[in-house]
């Protein structure tokens, strides 16, 4: 009888023995808690105010002042320095819209943005000119005959061409204001089809329908 109570017990034994014992908790029974890599939290953050076009405003939550910071820990982080390139890119994008919408004060805004976080970009000097010769440009104004335009006339067809290649001759920009989608993508067109190059325009939508041709 002995024997056959031995076993069994022996047995639980070897089992229980083999049987990695748990590790203990923290004293306040909780998991250890992981630390967040500051450089990887500020580029996290910064990612987002990129997103938002909190590019170096409000002072305080931007995204230049956290590619800063990360620099400021690891000079050489390549994901800090591709975020000051995008933000640099963004405001030289806006001034460039700026211009051709003939926004002259909001483009050299723009650009001085973009100067102040990286004054040595290589397009910044040629942007610069070009606002320069922009605000020194002459603007002629088309205005298009409504009842012309209604019925799509040959006599504004022969206008519009004309235009476009004056355009074209001039290198100048070009905007077109037309009441509705269908009638300024009509107008571009015309422009277009006598044009040896293909016409850069902004169409916005109001009244009288014109054609702006602006050059240096």
């Amino acid at each position: 009888m002995q024997r056959l109570i031995l076993i069994p017990i022996m047995t639980v034994f070897l089992l229980t023995s083999c049987m990695t014992p748990p590790s203990p908790p923290n004293r306040n029974g909780r998991e250890p808690v992981r630390q967040i890599d500051p450089v990887e939290q500020l580029l996290s953050e910064a990612a987002i105010a990129l997103q938002a076009k909190r590019l170096t405003t409000p002072l305080d939550d931007n995204a230049y002042f956290r590619y800063l910071r990360v620099l400021s820990i690891d000079p050489d982080n390549a994901a800090a320095q591709l975020g000051l390139q995008r933000i640099v890119d963004t405001y030289l994008a806006w001034s460039i819209e700026a211009i051709e919408s003939g926004q002259y004060r909001r483009a050299t805004h723009m650009l001085n943005k973009a100067r102040s976080v990286d004054e040595h970009h290589p397009s910044i000097n040629a942007l610069e000119r070009r606002i320069s010769r922009a605000q020194n440009s002459t603007s002629n104004v088309y205005r298009l005959e409504p009842a012309e335009l209604a019925r799509r006339s040959d006599a504004l067809v022969g206008q519009l061409h004309e235009l476009g290649r004056k355009a074209d001759k001039n290198d100048a920009r070009v905007r077109i204001t037309a009441s509705s989608d269908a009638d300024g993508r009509w107008i571009y067109q015309q422009l277009n089809a006598a044009s040896v190059n293909r016409i850069r325009a902004v169409v916005e939508l109001g009244r009288p329908a014109k054609v702006e041709l602006t050059h240096p």
